[in-house]
């Protein structure tokens, strides 16, 4: 068994059932690639996002202090036990905060960011990101921009490298397209918790190919989709 899937296992209590053979698939596929994972939007929903990696990029600008303490719980909810924190420049200001654990004998970094996802950049996935998650894409705050439109879909999707993984939940990929259109394959749908919408499913996506024209594409499919 691998090491994301032992999470999924050691952490099943803390999943609603209905998402676990969802979230085991999600997590035996992505130990396929490495690399940093970006959770944009995160809050501190620790548990979801240490079964798709070690590196974690949480980006999230909602109450950057509150977000920490949150982080902090969520490591300690999930049994992890904290080995050190260190803040490089001012949050809000491109600045970071690292928080490395250990859990299940694994070191764990979270970076995080309070930033706008839509805009930002982390200066880690300079050569890419194995996986690229949003599970609630609504802005908290008016001033940050929205993770479903065509701007910050085309930024992050480009992120991933070939052989990454997309997941999402009420952030789709597509509307009329298909995912082949805009290099991705979907691998697998399911359910994934959270406080919004009760009833939407996750999906994950496998990112096969760089489309030339991705911007263009998801601009026409956004727009048609919307008038659909």
């Amino acid at each position: 068994m691998g090491r994301l899937r032992r999470r999924v296992n050691a952490l099943r209590d803390l999943f609603e059932e209905r998402e676990l053979e969802f979230l085991i698939r999600v997590s035996g596929e992505v130990e396929k690639v490495e690399g940093p994972v970006v959770y944009a939007g995160s809050g501190g929903d620790v548990e979801h996002a240490v079964i798709l990696g070690d590196t974690l990029i949480f980006i999230d600008s909602h109450l950057p202090e509150t977000t920490l303490s949150e982080i902090r719980e969520g490591v300690f909810r999930i049994g992890g036990e904290i080995l050190g924190e260190e803040r490089i420049g001012k949050l809000g200001m491109g600045g970071k905060h690292i928080i490395e654990f250990e859990l299940l004998g694994d070191l764990i970094r979270i970076i995080y960011y309070a930033e706008d996802a839509t805009r930002f950049t982390p200066i880690e996935i300079g050569d890419g990101c194995s996986v690229y998650f949003v599970k609630v894409p609504h802005p908290k705050e008016p001033r940050v921009g929205s993770l479903t439109s065509p701007e910050s879909m085309y930024r992050w999707l480009r992120a991933i490298k070939i052989g990454g993984y997309y997941l999402e939940r009420e952030c789709p990929l597509c509307f009329r397209l298909r995912p082949e259109d805009l290099g991705f394959v979907r691998i697998a749908s399911g359910y994934i918790s959270a406080l919004s919408v009760k009833n939407a499913l996750g999906n994950l996506y496998r990112k096969v190919r760089d489309v030339k024209d991705l911007y263009e594409l998801l601009r026409t499919d956004r727009d048609e989709g919307v008038q659909g």
